[in-house]
């Protein structure tokens, strides 16, 4: 996310992190916390029976709910309102991420009932304009990432 910064720093006009200091710390407190959920990918993508991928999905749900109750119960369409922040770049970016390994593990993740406004937020970032220009296809992207998690599985 530091990648991130920098570009909101260098396009202020369009900034990614709010200016108030106390919103653009509860905005580094959640990217910090979407950070924390990427090792439960790994326990995802190794899991080599049901009892392994049932525990690494249960730790990723608890990850989700927090989003869930803590960020999204006002329902606002994004993080940062109506705009796109930092917030949902880190958030996004996992969450699709999630998706993609959701199709290689035959696995559900993001469960709608589970995440009723976790869902209708996703449905906003992807639908963004910016989003939709920019977010690399599906397809490209598992092809991608599914060599690499047959080798990883392989190794293990």
């Amino acid at each position: 996310m530091v990648i991130v910064e920098y570009i909101d720093e260098l396009w202020p006009q369009n900034p990614l992190l709010p200016r108030d200091p106390y919103q653009r710390a509860q905005a580094r407190f959640w990217v910090a916390y979407a950070e924390q959920m990427v090792p439960v990918i790994p326990a995802l993508v190794i899991s080599s029976n049901a009892k392994e991928k049932e525990k690494a999905v249960e730790k990723a749900w608890e990850h989700i709910k927090v989003r869930e109750d803590r960020c999204l119960a006002d329902k606002r369409k994004f993080f940062g309102g109506d705009k796109l922040n930092i917030v949902d770049i880190a958030f996004g970016s996992l969450f699709m991420f999630l998706i993609t390994i959701e199709d290689l593990k035959q696995v559900k993740i993001l469960v709608a009932e589970k995440f009723p406004l976790l869902h209708s937020w996703l449905d906003n970032f992807k639908n963004a304009q910016i989003i939709k220009e920019n977010y690399p296809d599906r397809e490209k992207i598992l092809a991608t990432i599914k060599p690499i998690f047959e080798r990883r599985l392989a190794s293990s």
